[in-house]
């Protein structure tokens, strides 16, 4: 017990710690050092342990740190999925960033018309580089595709019915279900046809004086096959078209080329969609664009204007670092750069040769892989790709290298602990590197 006092009375005062950490107190704050260290005596106090000084200040700057510090990290992509959801998605190219950062890093004519001299209106700022991408008479800009969807319905179908084909009710990640969006667009669902089959003719007969729109959902995580029935995009542009509604397509992935030529199906791109005679076309920026987070509403100029005009565009509207980073992707694909300067179609671009001295620049375990397009956007195929076998408990090793300051995130494959080189960039080299030896 008197050992206990003695250590407890030789805990020196607050005002004496702080003058002793004034390096802490010059970084993180007087106050927030002064919360932190009195919160660490009362610990002392409170396990009646000895003070020491080199400990105190290991221990205080964790803390002080644990607090003001985002837990959003850097990982390093080896699980064999390009464009991982749980990853961030699509990864954006430096050079790419810088662009946007020339404009997002003063002031910028975001709301201003520099012709005018006056206030002006963010949403016009991609209807050039869109209508000249996709073919599109008009285009908005919304913070992610399940706002662009839930904002067009409710411009263009509140209080009426929609028509979706019941294989087409989906749920993807984050509990996100097409039927609930309809619904808090303000429409009414009206389900057609079946679960695997659904026709043409099943749209036209159940489109009354209470249809708004025809919706086309891209199934985006799964496929159905076996005993299916889907009409092509061209007959239910007829339908649309001998009912007088509008035909809109939540198409989801953002494809803006045929991923055809990186081994996957061949499927309509966008600008195929609204050549054909969809009205509206929404998607994703982050996924098979290649850029970060955001929704776009692409197509008929009557029908964005009153997206535009809706009150929920400003509730759902992007800010300007979306607008610069989207732009400069869309750029790249518009100068045909999309490989050079999107990673995502680096990854997918770059040859079984390349990938396989890649791997074995870094380790001698090299094996045959395949890889995942991923963001729900091919869920049925992959690519062939290489990879690096660990050797070693496939669980512990999982942990060891999530543990890492710069966490690798691998994938077990028949209970071994793999490494992905496809889904590497070329910063992340060295770590693997290291991280192997």
């Amino acid at each position: 017990m008197a050992t206990s006092v003695d250590s407890l009375r030789a805990i020196p005062s607050v005002d004496r710690i702080l003058a002793s950490f004034a390096l802490l107190a010059d970084e993180f704050g007087r106050d927030r050092l002064k919360n932190a260290v009195t919160s660490y005596l009362d610990t002392l106090r409170k396990e009646r342990a000895s003070w020491n000084e080199d400990d105190a200040a290991i221990a205080i700057r964790a803390s002080l740190e644990a607090s003001t510090r985002s837990t959003l990290r850097r990982v390093i992509n080896g699980s064999g999925v390009i464009i991982h959801t749980n990853l961030g998605r699509s990864p954006i190219d430096p050079a790419l960033w810088n662009d946007a950062a020339a404009i997002v890093d003063g002031y910028s004519n975001l709301e201003y018309d520099l012709d005018a001299g006056a206030r002006g209106a963010r949403d016009g700022h991609l209807s050039a580089l869109c209508a000249a991408l996709f073919g599109c008479e008009a285009a908005v800009l919304t913070n992610n595709n399940a706002a662009g969807t839930l904002l067009l319905l409710a411009a263009t179908a509140a209080g009426r019915e929609v028509l979706v084909s019941r294989g087409e009710l989906v749920e993807i990640g984050g509990a996100f279900r097409v039927p609930d969006v309809i619904q808090q667009g303000g429409a009414r669902l009206r389900e057609v046809g079946t679960t695997n089959r659904t026709r043409a003719r099943d749209y036209a007969d159940a489109v009354t004086s209470e249809t708004a729109a025809i919706l086309r959902v891209h199934r985006s995580n799964f496929e159905i096959v076996g005993f299916t029935e889907t009409p092509e995009i061209e007959e239910l542009v007829e339908v649309a078209r001998a009912k007088n509604v509008p035909l809109l397509y939540d198409e989801g992935s953002g494809r803006v080329i045929d991923l055809a030529t990186y081994g996957f199906a061949s499927k309509p791109i966008i600008r195929d969609l609204i050549a054909s005679g969809v009205d509206v076309v929404t998607c994703s920026t982050d996924k098979l664009i290649g850029a970060t987070q955001g929704g776009l509403i692409l197509g008929r100029a009557e029908l964005i204007a009153k997206c535009r005009r809706h009150p929920l565009m400003r509730a759902l509207r992007a800010g300007k670092e979306s607008y610069a980073v989207i732009a400069a992707t869309l750029r790249a694909f518009a100068t045909g750069q999309h490989e050079q300067r999107i990673p995502i179609y680096r990854m997918l671009a770059t040859p079984l040769d390349e990938l396989r001295a890649r791997a074995q620049s870094l380790s001698p375990n090299v094996i045959e892989s395949d890889c995942a397009l991923g963001g729900g956007t091919t869920p049925t195929e992959t690519i062939p790709s290489i990879a690096i076998e660990v050797p070693g408990n496939a669980s512990e090793l999982q942990a060891r290298f999530l543990a890492l300051p710069v966490p690798i995130v691998g994938r077990i494959v028949n209970d071994r602990f793999t490494i992905e080189v496809r889904t590497l960039l070329d910063d992340d080299l060295g770590h693997v590197r290291a991280a192997l030896q």
